[in-house]
C-alpha cells in the first residue's frame, strides 16, 4: 500500500495540512464570510473542521492508517471573521492499537488560544 492520500475534503474547504514528522501536524485557514455563524464570528463547525484536518494527518502515516474514532474540540473564546486558525495536533500517546493526540487551535501560530484538541484512533499497518 502507498502512504497517506491528500485531503480532498480539508482542501475543498481551504484548509492548509503540513506535517513536522510522525504524529505532529499543523493545520491552517483564514476565515472569511462563509464561515461565520449568526453571531458574526467563526462558526464551531469551522474549528472542528480545521482540527480534524490535523488529527487525520496526524494519524496517517508511510507505515500507518488511522481510523478516527473521536475528536473532541473544547472551545475557549471565539475567533473573529478574517483570523487565521492555527490548529497543531500530536500523537501523545500510543497502545498497540490506538494513539491519542492532543493539540490547541489559536488566532495564527503564536496567537492566542482558543480551543482544545483531544482526539483517539486505531492504528493499522498498511503493510498488511
Amino acid at each position: 500500500m502507498s502512504g497517506p492520500q491528500a485531503d480532498a475534503f480539508a482542501a475543498h474547504l481551504g484548509i492548509d495540512v503540513t506535517r513536522h514528522g510522525t504524529g505532529h501536524t499543523v493545520a491552517t485557514l483564514t476565515t472569511g464570510a462563509a464561515h461565520a455563524n449568526p453571531h458574526s464570528t467563526v462558526h464551531g463547525a469551522v474549528f472542528y473542521a480545521v482540527a480534524g484536518a490535523a488529527v487525520a494527518a496526524a494519524a496517517n502515516d508511510d507505515d500507518h492508517s488511522g481510523i478516527i474514532s473521536s475528536v473532541l474540540v473544547e472551545y475557549l473564546q471565539p475567533a473573529a471573521l478574517g483570523d487565521q486558525l492555527y490548529a497543531e495536533v500530536t500523537r501523545e500517546a500510543s497502545t498497540d492499537r490506538e494513539d491519542i493526540f492532543t493539540g490547541t487551535i489559536r488566532r495564527g501560530e503564536a496567537g492566542d488560544l482558543l480551543a482544545w484538541v483531544r482526539a483517539r484512533g486505531t492504528r493499522r499497518s498498511r503493510r498488511d
